[in-house]
């Protein structure tokens, strides 16, 4: 009995941790969409071939030139762009 129970919460500890990470990602692109799109095409975004630590210069830069990422919307914005690397 202990031991069932032990799997079943492992398994949805492991559901849990999997679904978070599935959720930051389309949360990511939708800032990315939003706040890229207002000065060039996502194509650009989606094309651009970067290391994390290039996207995260980048994401910098732009923020800087006024795109409108909130500070507590970086580090998803940053997980997903690093997604797009080749």
């Amino acid at each position: 009995m202990k031991r069932a129970f032990a799997v079943s919460g492992s398994g949805i500890f492991l559901f849990t941790l999997c679904v978070g990470t599935v959720f930051a990602q389309p949360s990511g692109k939708a800032i990315v969409d939003n706040a890229c799109s207002a000065c060039h095409s996502i194509k650009r975004v989606n094309e651009a071939n970067k290391n994390a630590a290039e996207w995260e210069s980048t994401l910098d830069r732009m923020i800087k030139k006024g795109a409108k990422v909130k500070p507590e919307e970086r580090a998803a914005v940053l997980q997903y762009l690093k997604t797009l690397n080749k």
